[in-house]
């Protein structure tokens, strides 16, 4: 571990190499493979200097060598380098494993440490960008990235070209690391060493996944994507009824918010410029969105009015001067006409002139307040539409409240084929295996997210594309271990509220809490659909959830939370205070997260407010607790050298591979790995827990049917 290797040997003493790999890449669909699991992917080149030395240069793949210089230089310093250090590490460990090479040391990736320096402050985080930044070497990058995007891979490149390149990337990276470590020594980001170890650690976990991919099920991917597209279907004629029943014959795009304002607002934007004016729409200087102007309800309404006007439904006759044809011949001065046709100016190449009816057009819904204001008019984003459904059946508007949810369904359909089917369609290789890639310089909190594709925004239980993970192993399973209320516990520990404490040491169910608030009965009534259907809300006001888009008892129920957890409440209000006196937040774990920005509002709120509540918890738990977890599920499995294969961790969970010899042994090693870990943050952090954790482990032989262990 980095972190046993830099508390027992000065930086001085240390081996420390810094390397840069360049590699072909492979282009489809207006996308970019550079991945080492891609078989017709090669390792071009490879640039590495130990400490202060001269930078060595070995070529394996280029169009100017006949024959590939030996690798055994760069084994022998890796093996000699007690620390290798990479600019996105990530990527050069994966190649340099699966090249066959064996690393010894640790590693260091400087984007990581970039990004823990910038302490939950956007960033670009690039190589370039860093070196720019910092005011370090930069390479010149102009003539490699005009040939690159014009689709002249490194192999093609002048090997001269790739070597200047790439040794002002090595330069840099070496530059970069010192300039951190001076960061990281200053008072003020001690505590930041703890991250910097966890992070680091944690790549060599998400290596070990990603190499390994998991298993999918073709024949079951094609069957989820074809009940998706039936409902798809389904829906879009569903929908294009509403639309025809409630616009007349207005062409309606239901792929276009702008159109979409108009179905649901029933309105219309009548001078752009003027509204964005009006609602104080864009960002600022900083790139920060503006604020919403602040209005009382009178003011609002004239506002709304001002900016935009009702619609009527129309009705369609032909167009009498292209007869609906859309297009007409313009003649020339001798009276001939232009061999091709233009369209026609009356209808605008429709073939049809829409003629407006008295009859109102759309559902007649109503914005609540500036904050809904959008550059299309109103906002039509999947928040807003939960509370637009509510406002219709409050008011009995059914089928308002049908478009609505049926829309919402789409749109949720939509991106499970977009970004769930399609992704892994185009990622899976030709063994059947998919290698997602995790990021974990992307969210402010720590928080991972993965691309190729996205399985981090993969809903949790019961999602049917889950169906198409399974097991490699004959008669294999799918294990999956996820922490319970783990958010929620960590809530206990930041803020040490009593009832939190107490809920949790007894076993308290938080879900049928959540359902006697909203459904205003006993706990023993509580139903198993009732306490499935809360579950989105209950822990929902611990990172800053008002509920205000919600009506009756769902709402009452974000302020009864704050009266039952009062030291939340209290801890809450801390924190907001303390960021408005010193700017920053720093958790038990060490991080850190800093608003330059932050200032109280006239009606006394702190701006950044539900950032400043959310990220301690969503850090500290699946930044840090369930990272370490990771770590340690990789360092068990290792040690008992089992065949089974760590995969996917996705939120809070850890998901395995599992060979059907070795169930138990892997059912031990998450428990001691997740239920564990508090006893080594405990000291590597010099925190005491006040609460346990616990987790639940399940298993199927596939990631969907899954059936919990006693």
């Amino acid at each position: 571990m980095l972190n046993s290797l830099l508390s027992t040997t000065t930086l001085a003493r240390l081996n420390i190499l810094f390397l840069d790999l360049e590699t072909t890449v492979q282009r489809f669909d207006g996308k970019i493979d550079n991945s080492p699991f891609n078989p017709d992917n090669k390792c071009v080149s490879a640039h590495f200097a130990m400490n202060a030395d001269p930078i060595t240069h070995l070529v394996f793949y280029h169009d100017e060598k006949d024959q590939a210089d030996s690798p055994a230089l760069l084994q022998e310093a890796l093996s000699q380098a007690d620390i290798v250090v990479c600019h996105n590490a990530k990527f050069d460990v994966q190649w340099l494993l699966e090249m066959g090479f064996t690393i010894k040391g640790s590693v260091y990736c400087t984007m990581i440490g970039e990004y823990i320096l910038a302490k939950g402050q956007r960033q670009k985080l690039s190589l370039k960008d860093t070196a720019e930044r910092r005011n370090v070497t930069r390479k010149k990058s102009d003539l490699v990235d005009d040939l690159f995007k014009a689709g002249t891979g490194f192999e093609s490149m002048e090997l001269a070209t790739v070597i200047e390149y790439a040794e002002a990337d090595v330069i840099a990276c070496r530059e970069i690391y010192h300039a951190q470590q001076a960061d990281f020594a200053e008072d003020r980001n001690a505590s930041l060493l703890n991250i910097v170890y966890l992070m680091n650690d944690m790549l060599q976990f998400l290596v070990e996944i990603e190499r390994n991919g998991v298993k999918i099920d073709n024949t079951a991917l094609q069957r989820i994507k074809t009940h998706f597209l039936k409902e798809q279907a389904e829906l879009q004629n569903d929908l294009n009824e509403i639309v025809e029943e409630v616009m007349g014959d207005t062409p309606i795009n239901l792929n276009s918010n702008a159109d979409l304002f108009s179905v649901i607002y029933s309105r219309e934007v009548i001078d752009r410029n003027n509204h964005i004016q009006v609602w104080n729409i864009g960002t600022d200087h900083r790139g920060k969105p503006k604020y919403p102007p602040r209005m009382n309800a009178a003011e609002f309404k004239r506002a709304v009015r001002a900016t935009t006007r009702i619609i009527k439904r129309t009705v369609a006759v032909c167009c009498p001067e292209c007869q609906g044809e859309g297009k007409v011949y313009r003649k020339k001065v001798d009276g001939s006409r232009w061999k091709k046709p233009s369209k026609c100016p009356s209808c605008l190449g429709a073939g049809a002139l829409y003629q407006p009816t008295d009859k109102t057009a759309g559902l007649m819904l109503n914005p609540q307040n500036p904050n809904w204001a959008s550059i299309n008019g109103f906002k039509t984003d999947k928040d807003t539409m939960q509370r637009l459904i509510l406002q219709a059946r409050s008011k009995g508007k059914y089928l308002a409240v049908g478009f609505l949810t049926k829309i919402s369904r789409l749109n949720a359909i939509n991106t499970y084929l977009d970004s769930f089917i399609q992704g892994i369609e185009t990622w899976t290789r030709a063994d059947g295996i998919l290698h997602t890639q995790f990021n974990q310089c992307v969210t402010a909190t720590g928080r991972l997210s993965s691309t190729s594709p996205n399985l981090q925004n993969m809903p949790k239980r019961g999602f049917p594309v889950r169906e198409a993970v399974v097991s490699r192993f004959p008669d294999g399973l799918i294990i999956e271990a996820d922490f319970s209320s783990l958010e929620f516990v960590v809530c206990g520990e930041l803020s040490r509220d009593t009832q939190i404490i107490s809920d949790v040491l007894e076993g308290k169910d938080l879900h049928k809490q959540t359902a006697t608030i909203i459904h205003q009965c006993d706990v023993s009534e509580v139903t198993k659909e009732q306490r499935q259907g809360v579950k989105m809300h209950s822990f929902a006001p611990i990172y800053g959830a008002t509920g205000n888009q919600y009506e009756g008892h769902t709402k009452e129920y974000y302020t009864e939370f704050f009266n039952i957890y009062q030291g939340l409440a209290e801890y809450h209000q801390r924190l907001a205070s303390g960021v408005l006196k010193d700017g920053h937040v720093r958790i038990f774990s060490g991080r850190q997260f800093y608003w330059p920005d932050v200032r109280r509002t006239r009606n006394n709120r702190t701006t950044f407010y539900t950032q400043i509540v959310n990220y301690p918890v969503q850090s500290a738990a699946t930044a840090d607790l369930v990272p370490l977890s990771c770590i340690r599920a990789f360092r068990k499995f290792r040690e008992l050298g089992l065949r089974s294969k760590l995969v996917l961790t996705v939120h809070d969970s850890i998901v395995v591979d599992t060979h059907p010899e070795e169930i138990e042994q892997v059912k031990d090693a998450l428990r001691w790995a997740m239920e564990g870990v508090t006893e080594e943050a405990s000291e590597l952090w010099d925190y005491t827990f006040a609460l346990p954790l616990s987790i639940e482990i399940s298993r199927g032989e596939n990631w969907l049917e899954q059936e919990e262990y006693d």
